[in-house]
This record gives C-alpha cells, structure tokens and sequence, in this order.
C-alpha cells in the first residue's frame, strides 16, 4: 500500500527518532502521521497520509490498517511516545463540573445508540474549555494499534481542534467564527461566539450544498448571521472543490484555516496548504 501524501527531508535521517513523538490519525478510510520533535523547538519533520475505501465493518477497515503496517517500517521505530487519535467515532460533549467517570457509557449512548465491540473513552480537556469530549471506538482495532504501538495514549481527533482553534488570530470574532473541518464525506462543525464554545458536532455529507445547509442552519438557529459570521475552512480540498464552491456562494467571510503559528515545519510542509493537515498538526497540542 503506497501513502497518499509523503512529507519527509534529510533531517527525518539526521534525528534521533527516540526523542520524538508519533502523532497517528485514524479515520474512515485513513490512516495519517507525523513525527513531531519538541526538542527541535515544536517541529514536524515528516508526514505520511494512507488512503482507502471506508468500509462499512470495522473489521475491514482493520484489515486495510494491517497492510500499512506491512508496507511502512517507519511505524515500528522506538520513538518517545505514540500518541492515537480517532476520528472514525461517535463524540459527545459533556460540561467538566456535569461529568462523571461512571456515568460515560449513558452519556455516550443519551446521543448515539450502543454499538457491537465498541468502547467508550473520555478526554477531560484542560482550561478554560472545561468540558469533557466522550468518545467511543471500536474495541479490536484500539486492541491492534494499542498492542501495535505500545501505548496507551488515545485521544480524538475533536479534542485536539477544541485545543487548536483558540490559536487562530480571529478566534475572538465579535460576530462568530465557524470551522469546518471537512474529510471524506463528512464534516466537523465547531462554532464559537465571544471566545466561547456553542456547538460542535459531526454531520455527513454528500455535495456542497449539504455543508452549506448544514452551516446555515446551525448558524440561525444559535442566532448567528451566516453574513457576519467568518467561517474558516480546512481539510484536502482545494479552491475547485464542490465544497468550497457552494461555500463561496453563501458565506461572503470564507477563508482558509492556517497552520498553527506555535510550531515549526520542514519547507516540504510549507509547499502544502497548511489547512490540509491541520487537525493531524492539532495532535501536538494533545503530547
């Protein structure tokens, strides 16, 4: 199986890789990572992004994941951590002071029903977002990439954006700011208002204009104007996409979301839109 996307230089060779982290995304249909280098001053040195057919069992998906496994030795380096991220789950958002280990299986399942061969996971965000992202993923193939990797360090992939977005220089837009984080035919929503958390959520879709009802609506109905509103954009999509198109006819505060300014980049990086990889790049937020 050959990578989608390869980012790496000379420096990948000249590191000691035991002082890094692995960052590994895992989504439907995807596998991406980075190795990420905090002795470096907060640098990525090298990125690699798996493709493949969503399947509708998590056992395929798992089968496809195997292979990347096979094919790319890099993953089996002794590095200074691993750290997991899911983007392949359910997510709920629970208020910290509302929240109670115990209670995370009913809060999972008070929004999504209960699944076969699922676990349920929580990341307690820190200050000042002060709410608790409860997950779930599918038992056997957090067993696999556990085992695989020997960690247990997991997140999900929302609780690194939750941490990302405050850096963004608009963050505090007196009118409201909209991400939307796209992948394959699904995106993230995430909206604030005044620097505070109002909504975030996953909705599938099929064209633009899905995302675009998608937007709207939540807008209106947390009494934001979809023409004031800045909306930032992020994900492998380009100015020809559906998604952007229909996006560009509605929203006339379109932009794209930009890499995090904190960390450092190889010029190979650099020549790729910093909103490609951006909630892979969030992860480092989460070491």
């Amino acid at each position: 199986m050959q990578p989608a996307f390869t980012v790496d230089d000379a420096t990948l060779l000249e590191t000691d890789l035991t002082t890094c982290h692995l960052l590994v995304l895992v989504g439907r249909g995807a596998l991406s990572y980075v190795v990420f280098d905090p002795a470096a001053g907060g640098k990525f040195l090298a990125l690699k992004s798996y493709n493949f057919q969503p399947q509708k069992l998590a056992v395929a998906d798992l089968e496809m994941i195997e292979q990347v496994f096979d094919a790319d030795k890099l993953l089996f380096t002794a590095f200074r951590s691993v750290l997991l991220a899911f983007d392949t789950a359910n997510s709920t958002l629970v208020p910290e002071k509302h929240y109670s280990p115990q209670l995370k299986k009913e809060y999972m399942h008070m929004a999504y029903p209960e699944k076969l061969q699922e676990v349920v996971l929580a990341d307690i965000l820190p200050p000042p977002l002060s709410v608790v992202n409860i997950y779930s993923a599918d038992k056997d193939l957090l067993g696999f990439l556990r085992k695989e990797f020997s960690t247990d360090r997991v997140v999900h992939a929302h609780s690194a954006l939750l941490q990302a977005y405050p850096y963004d220089f608009d963050f505090r837009n007196s009118e409201g700011i909209a991400y939307v984080a796209v992948q394959r035919n699904r995106f993230t929503l995430t909206i604030y208002s005044g620097g505070k958390l109002v909504n975030q959520q996953e909705q599938p879709y099929q064209t633009g204009l899905d995302v675009v009802y998608h937007l709207v609506n939540t807008l209106r109905l947390l009494s934001l104007d979809e023409q004031k509103v800045k909306v930032k954009l992020g994900g492998a999509l380009t100015s020809d996409s559906l998604v952007y198109q229909e996006l560009y006819k509605f929203i006339p505060r379109l932009e794209w979301v930009q890499r995090l300014p904190e960390f450092q980049y190889i010029s190979k990086m650099q020549e790729i839109p910093g909103y490609y990889f951006h909630n892979l790049y969030a992860l480092a937020l989460c070491v």
